[in-house]
């Protein structure tokens, strides 16, 4: 019979259980307070950059290295292309970008052999979402596993421990204060609002987070691949004539093929072909009133394409479903290019705004799917190969949008585009640009002049902006970028320009619009 003391011992493996979660704790407070001194109450900036990087070495030290030393390169390849995006300016897709590229990071490195990018991505996703639940589950566990430790090394016993030292050390330093003026002086210098600033709900909220969202990355879990059980399974007939039978897909690729050949005619007569409107119609409500059902429209298609085109489906059984599938794909690629056309008359006449810029986008986005549709039709690659291209492409384009201007693409092409420079197009609205931020004031300062140059005058809004707006933006820019956790390379650009230029050139000032223009 074992005796207490031996049964109260702690094992080896509470021990080291103990030490593991002891160690990642002390990291995981350590990286808190580093967000805290970098983000609570400021502005975000280079500072998130300089988060993840050390976030990234914590995980390194924190977790095996199992990739070979290829992998390892990919790894920093990711890991520095997502710092790059919020280098250049923090915005929710480069956050985005960059937060998953870190959590890529750490699992491409804490796996033996590579995997497909779907798994990569399912794991990265799942680190950035089971912070909380990752934690309990650890604490849990490293709990149950220290239960049959000594009593005097408990979790309780260990706070009882502080009772007494705490207690006397205060005795000792009101004594020490009332027989030194110096010790008095320095505990008089406690900043006691400070400590509850500190203490305040919404810090330990953010401190709570923060602990949270760095977790996974100190403890990176791989997922266990599931064995599904092998049964056998008698061979299933396909029922050529069920809702997606074989009838009924021929059947829709004949109607659709017809229907879409209408509105591919319709199209050719009116936004190609130059045939006059139906009285009351302009082009610029044609194209609002199109342009984004027939997104809609062309995705649908693409999924009924999907399905007819699936492995041991109609297209192998019937030789006309393929080439309908191709003309109907190819009168697809035709509607998305006028729908493109659509979306830019209807600009033309009301200006680009910053979810016209996307819209524009997502439809090249949806033709290039287009095309890689028939790419996989007719070259008879797998439907994951067709996901992949897909999913590679929407990743490019996140990404190169995270270092694109979009506030002074957008002050730029409506300047050059409106009417108080041309003649003709689209009114400025200067009060949505100047809510677009600092970043407009290069294209004010560029176009202005050149307005006032061809006799015509801008909208009071603009007058209003040269005279005091952008003062404001410019002094709130410089605000921002007083703190370096804010600095970016596109605000050190900006703030570059307005060093060279800190007034708005000549010609920027216009007497403001008689009424009623």
């Amino acid at each position: 019979m074992s005796s207490p003391s031996a049964e109260l011992t702690a094992s080896p493996s509470a021990r080291r259980a103990t030490r593991w979660l002891n160690a990642r704790l002390a990291l995981a407070s350590g990286l808190v307070l580093l967000g805290d001194f970098l983000f609570y109450g400021h502005w975000l900036g280079i500072s998130l950059a300089y988060f993840l990087a050390v976030l990234a070495i914590a995980s390194l030290w924190a977790n095996p290295i199992r990739a070979s030393g290829r992998r390892r390169a990919l790894a920093l390849l990711v890991l520095g292309a997502g710092l790059l995006a919020i280098a250049e300016e923090v915005s929710l897709i480069s956050s985005f970008v960059a937060i998953l590229c870190t959590a890529a990071f750490a699992a491409i490195l804490s796996q033996h052999q590579q995997a497909r990018w779907q798994e990569l991505f399912r794991q990265a996703r799942a680190m950035l979402l089971a912070g909380a639940g990752r934690l309990v589950r650890d604490l849990g566990r490293v709990g149950r596993l220290s239960a049959r430790r000594r009593r005097a090394s408990s979790g309780s016993a260990w706070l009882i421990g502080w009772v007494v030292p705490l207690v006397l050390l205060g005795v000792f330093a009101t004594l020490f204060a009332s027989a030194n003026p110096l010790v008095e002086i320095w505990l008089n210098r406690i900043d006691l609002r400070l400590l509850l600033d500190l203490l305040s709900p919404w810090r330990a909220a953010f401190w709570l987070t923060m602990l949270c969202l760095v977790w996974p990355m100190l403890h990176v879990r791989l997922a266990r691949k599931r064995q599904a059980k092998a049964s056998p399974a008698a061979p299933l007939t396909p029922d050529r004539h069920g809702l997606l039978g074989d009838t009924a897909i021929l059947r829709s690729l004949v109607l659709f093929n017809a229907l879409f050949a209408v509105q591919t005619l319709l199209d050719i007569a009116y936004l190609w072909g130059g045939v006059a409107l139906p009285d009351g119609m302009s082009y610029a409500a044609y194209a609002h009133r199109g342009a984004y059902p027939l997104v809609v429209t062309a995705l649908l298609a693409a999924v009924f394409v999907l399905v007819a085109m699936r492995p041991a489906g109609a297209s192998e059984r019937h030789r006309l479903v393929r080439p309908l599938v191709l003309a109907w794909v190819g009168q697809n690629i035709m509607l998305m290019v006028s729908t493109l056309l659509r979306l830019d008359l209807y600009v033309e006449a009301y200006s680009l705004t910053w979810l016209r810029l996307v819209a524009f986008i997502w439809m090249l986005l949806v033709a290039l799917g287009l095309v890689l549709i028939i790419v996989q039709i007719v070259g008879r690659k797998s439907v994951n190969w067709l996901v992949s291209a897909n999913a590679a492409a929407l990743a490019l384009a996140l990404y190169a949008f995270c270092f694109v201007n979009t506030p002074a693409v957008i002050a730029n092409y409506n300047f050059r585009h409106s009417q108080e420079l041309r003649g003709t197009g689209s009114r400025l609205d200067t009060a949505y640009l100047i809510s677009l931020g600092p970043q407009v004031i290069p294209a004010f300062d560029r176009y202005t002049p050149r307005i006032a140059a061809v006799g015509r005058t801008i909208p009071w809004a603009s007058n209003q902006y040269t005279q005091g707006s952008r003062v404001r933006m410019a002094d709130r820019h410089f605000t921002e970028q007083k703190d370096w956790r804010a600095w970016g390379f596109r605000a050190w650009r900006l703030s570059r320009y307005l060093a060279n230029t800190p007034h708005a050139p000549l010609g920027g000032t216009s007497s403001p619009a008689p009424a009623g223009q």
